[in-house]
């Protein structure tokens, strides 16, 4: 099960990232220099492929939750461009009426959802992730006090869908449900 809050996943990324390769140096230790190979390179295998894949599902999930709520900051005739980077129809129109009957009802939400993601699995050009949210660090309070009205929960069943976007070629998240009871 992976958990990450989403609130620090591109620092962690970056690190993790930078990590991984000075883990991979050698320090003094020398490459042997390369034989010439006049043969085509070999095709990259479909599990690193499919693994990619993967990863970009991951990377684009984890990432539609604080940049959907980054999107509530700017001014309302934005919503929807900032919102196209990340969710595809129909959940993108979802987002964008939730966001305005919110502003409407004097509503803002609060706090950070820790991603605990328990499978993806990639199709082609969609996908579906099962997540286990922590949601107890956020919920509802009154646009104007700050007053909080609600708390989320600790384990919040998530399920995702995603569709690669034939435009950009971005996972973009298309259906997210909550199906109620526990994970």
């Amino acid at each position: 099960m992976m958990v990450t809050r989403w609130i620090r996943v591109g620092t962690l990324t970056g690190v993790l990232a930078a990590g991984a390769l000075m883990g991979c140096s050698g320090g003094n230790t020398s490459s042997p220099p390369s034989s010439p190979n006049l043969s085509a390179p070999s095709p990259p295998s479909s599990t690193s492929s499919s693994v990619d894949e993967r990863q970009a599902v991951v990377t684009a999930y984890t990432q539609f939750w604080p940049r959907s709520v980054d999107a509530v900051e700017r001014p309302e005739s934005s919503w929807r461009r900032a919102l196209a980077g990340i969710a595809a129809e129909p959940q993108l129109s979802t987002m964008v009426d939730a966001m305005q009957r919110q502003k409407a009802a004097g509503i803002a939400t609060y706090g950070e959802v820790a991603v605990r993601i328990s499978s993806v699995e990639v199709s082609g050009s969609t996908a579906n992730v099962v997540d286990c949210q922590d949601g107890s660090h956020t919920g509802q309070a009154d646009a104007r006090t700050g007053a909080k009205k609600t708390v989320g929960v600790a384990r919040m069943p998530v399920r995702a869908a995603l569709i690669r976007d034939a435009a950009d070629g971005k996972w973009k998240v298309s259906r997210i449900e909550f199906p109620g009871g526990a994970c």
